[in-house]
């Protein structure tokens, strides 16, 4: 099954989960905001020459630890089951290009429109662990220089895009939750044109992925 197969089927699921839960099992909304640190290890891609159009080889940029954050609105649907609309950020600073590796200074900035829906699981206390996942887009923005100076990539690419996740809330207070979790986000395929001129280059076929941790406060109205 392919990824956007698998998206849209997850979506399908998830309307449904919304529309069948009974109205009795709804609590008031709320909302978090988020912060954390974002790992997105190497960014894979294909050396597309578009005169003529074929695939030149492969190239890989290494990445800096960066950061995220973002806001979630959401609502109770069902006893232990709770849905969201998120939208985040995260940048990373660039390190080098290529095999072998140069310097490359430049970033990847990612921003997520997500649904996401979230497990909680049934314990006894303040602590509640949770899991689950969400699907939407993301708006990836990726520019970069080499080491001369001289830029090479400054462009933007939409694609879908998903999300895994866990973590834990800590009731605080009457309204209040901290909540402390682990985020998998992935893309489809990204294309970037770059700045060459003569021979025309372009980044294609790369995805998006990163594993964050992050910490944010809940408040319930």
């Amino acid at each position: 099954m392919s990824y956007e197969r698998f998206s849209w089927l997850t979506a399908a699921v998830a309307i449904s989960v919304i529309g069948a839960a009974p109205s009795r099992a709804q609590e008031a909304p709320y909302v978090t905001g988020f912060l954390g640190v974002t790992d997105m290890g190497d960014y894979d891609f294909d050396f597309f020459q578009t005169i003529p159009s074929v695939v030149v080889g492969q190239g890989t940029i290494t990445i800096d630890t960066g950061i995220s954050y973002g806001l979630a609105v959401g609502m109770r649907v069902a006893p232990n089951l709770r849905a969201e609309f998120e939208l985040s950020h995260a940048s990373n600073d660039t390190k080098e290009i290529g095999r072998p590796f140069t310097q490359y200074d430049g970033s990847f900035d990612a921003t997520f429109g997500m649904v996401n829906l979230w497990y909680d699981v049934p314990v006894q206390g303040r602590f509640k662990p949770y899991v689950g996942g969400g699907i939407g887009f993301a708006r990836v923005s990726h520019d970069g220089q080499s080491g001369a100076g001289s830029t090479l990539v400054d462009d933007s690419d939409t694609a879908i895009a998903g999300q895994l996740g866990f973590g834990g809330r800590f009731q605080v207070g009457e309204r209040g939750n901290i909540d402390i979790g682990y985020r998998y986000k992935t893309t489809g395929d990204l294309d970037f044109a770059t700045t060459q001129v003569f021979i025309p280059t372009d980044f294609t076929d790369g995805r998006y992925s990163s594993h964050s941790l992050i910490l944010g406060y809940s408040y319930s109205f």
